[in-house]
């Protein structure tokens, strides 16, 4: 059977249509393995900090270095992000990543969370540490996905995409062991744009430490083949060249 020009060029744009699938690692440095010493500055990652006594860095060893609290150290290689609070601080440590429209994506990290004080507390005021600590205890940690731009300790609705945890410590109060987390974030991240994945605690009781490893956000999209697209346009070309000779 022979085809005539019309239905082979329309082979060639079903073809052309057919999507195929691309994945990309969205988070630089998820494992804190990209330094030598213990460091403040993390490469990827952005810091901030408020109050009197609380720090961020990526670490390695099972001593914290602002609180001297033990922890089970790295989930694996040398070093670990650590959020390490001593109390009347807030602290974030987060991201910004862009993407493209995507059909699937998925964030795990490992972390775990040592709460020096005997309970959890989660105040309205977020992650201000500031609040009366008598009538407000506010001692917790949160990972979220933010809108890009949005201040690293913002909880309003309009800024946050998607809250992924809210809440205190893995076990009890001596160094806990890491949690595995996976997260559906395919709805969320569905159209694409640029995006804030952070960390944070507040404490305002006693000391808090969350330590997170292994981040990674995976995602996967849908792309026209390189080679359908020429397909394509070669068979655009050969219909225009056939409507031409016709006319002619």
């Amino acid at each position: 059977m022979k085809l005539n020009s019309w239905a082979m060029t329309g082979m060639l744009v079903m073809a052309a249509l057919s999507p195929a699938t691309q994945a990309a690692e969205l988070i630089q440095n998820g494992g804190f393995e990209s330094h030598g010493a213990d460091v403040y500055d993390i490469t990827g990652w952005q810091v901030a900090e408020q109050g009197f006594f609380g720090s961020v860095l990526a670490q390695t060893g099972t001593s914290t270095e602002v609180t001297a609290n033990n922890t089970v150290g790295a989930y694996q290689g040398s070093y670990y992000g650590i959020l390490d609070n001593y109390g009347n601080a807030s602290n974030a440590l987060f991201q910004t990543f862009n993407t493209g429209a995507v059909s699937s994506a998925t964030l795990s990290f490992q972390m775990f969370v040592n709460n020096q004080n005997s309970t959890t507390n989660i105040d309205a005021a977020g992650l201000d540490y500031s609040v009366d600590a008598t009538d407000n205890p506010n001692q917790h940690v949160r990972v979220d996905i933010l809108k890009a731009g949005a201040d690293p300790f913002s909880i309003n609705s309009a800024d946050v995409v998607q809250s992924l945890y809210i809440g205190g410590a893995n076990g009890v109060l001596a160094a806990n062991n890491y949690v595995n987390y996976s997260f559906d974030l395919s709805a969320s991240l569905a159209s694409g744009g640029s995006y804030i994945l952070r960390f944070a605690t507040v404490a305002n009781q006693n000391s808090l430490q969350l330590g997170v490893d292994n981040i990674s956000l995976n995602t996967v999209s849908s792309v026209p083949e390189a080679d359908s697209v020429a397909m394509l346009l070669a068979g655009l070309g050969l219909m225009a060249g056939v409507m031409r000779r016709r006319k002619d």
